[in-house]
């Protein structure tokens, strides 16, 4: 019969082994590798001309588009090169962008996913284009900030502290706030949270010949680490990229001026408050 009892040196290493295995698991997963906990933006090619290194944080992802030269349908590629939405052969040796393109150019920094133009750009309703009865990008703004924040966490800010699934609407309804209501402004800001940011479509009705209602606008709001809600946009009137503080009330002010409503034309924005992959402190 064999002898089934555990010797000695054997019973006194099952007697250890509760004691001794935390702390071998401990070893062995510090030589793994771990997931990285830093800003995700390192991966994204960095265009030529930019006034700070965009990779090294949110903050410095918003702050190193600011001064960029506007330039009509301007974008970056995933190649980090200067080209257009509308002709991504083209190549620009100096730096240029128009709203739709830095937006685009921060938020890829931001979610650190390099999104391509043919994504940011995609018809996500199959309503828009040449011959569509609403206008060839009547909703473009609505497409580019759903595009870009698809696969993310993200929600629809609306009036009196609602939200939305931004997935169960489209490009006519909703709409979100009236810019120029007197407490639009205010409780936006008192929303927005750091460790999100938001992108914005700008939409108003008449704008433009031949079209109803058209999203002709997007910017982006970034929450900083010491208290301002910088707000980004680039527009041919301003000649550059710009950014207001809208937790200041110079930078609600000039923000109010810049999206005064037209005529009898009213002014709107719809509001995606998206998650940052890693929530800045």
């Amino acid at each position: 019969m064999t002898d089934k009892r555990l010797h000695a040196p054997a019973r006194a290493f099952a007697l250890f082994l509760p004691v001794l295995l935390p702390a071998v698991l401990w070893v062995l997963c510090g030589l793994c590798p771990r997931p990285s906990a830093a800003f995700t933006g390192t991966d994204i090619p960095v265009p030529p001309g930019l006034a700070a290194d965009p990779a090294a944080g949110p903050d410095a992802a918003g702050a190193a588009f600011v001064g960029i030269p506007y330039r009509q349908d301007g974008t970056i590629d995933e190649q980090g090169r200067f080209t257009l939405f509308a002709r991504p052969e083209l190549r620009f040796a100096g730096p240029g962008l128009n709203c739709s393109g830095l937006v685009l150019g921060i938020s890829r920094f931001l979610l650190g996913r390099n999104i391509s133009l043919k994504d940011a750009a995609r018809d996500r309703l199959g309503d828009s284009g040449p011959g569509a009865p609403a206008g060839a990008d009547w909703d473009f703004g609505w497409d580019l900030i759903l595009n870009i924040s698809q696969g993310t966490p993200r929600t629809l800010l609306l009036p009196g502290f609602r939200i939305a699934d931004p997935q169960a609407g489209s490009g006519n309804a909703p709409r979100g706030f009236i810019i120029n209501e007197t407490g639009s402004l205010p409780e936006l800001c008192g929303r927005m949270r750091r460790g999100f940011f938001y992108l914005v479509s700008f939409s108003v009705e008449g704008h433009r010949r031949g079209y109803g209602l058209q999203h002709y606008h997007v910017g982006l709001i970034l929450p900083s680490a010491t208290g301002e809600a910088w707000f980004y946009q680039t527009s041919g009137k301003r000649g550059r990229s710009v950014r207001w503080d809208l937790n200041s009330e110079d930078g609600r002010a000039t923000f109010r001026r810049a999206f005064a409503d037209t005529g009898n034309r009213r002014k709107m924005m719809l509001v995606l408050e998206v998650d940052l992959p890693h929530k800045a402190s």
